[in-house]
């Protein structure tokens, strides 16, 4: 299965809108969704989330979301056409 880690990380992470949600549907670690997102916004040089009593979205992340979906579609048609 072709796929980003990292781009599924935020992509659940946004639908749940927590860390422990988001670990428990992809079934990993809350540290390894933090470890994903913050290597994440790392590469990109932005936060990509207000972390607080309600997790958010910053200006970047909702920029970002939109990529997101696009490389997640580009797999998901990749792997329909490739992967058996």
């Amino acid at each position: 299965m072709l796929e980003d880690c990292k781009i599924r990380a935020f992509l659940t992470l946004v639908q749940e809108g927590s860390f422990t949600r988001a670990a428990r549907k992809l079934g990993i670690t809350q540290p390894a969704v933090s470890t994903q997102i913050a290597s994440l916004e790392k590469s990109i040089g932005q936060p990509l989330f207000v972390r607080g009593p309600q997790l958010t979205l910053t200006p970047a992340g909702e920029t970002f979301l939109g990529y997101a979906q696009r490389i997640q579609k580009a797999y998901d048609l990749a792997n329909q056409a490739f992967v058996q």
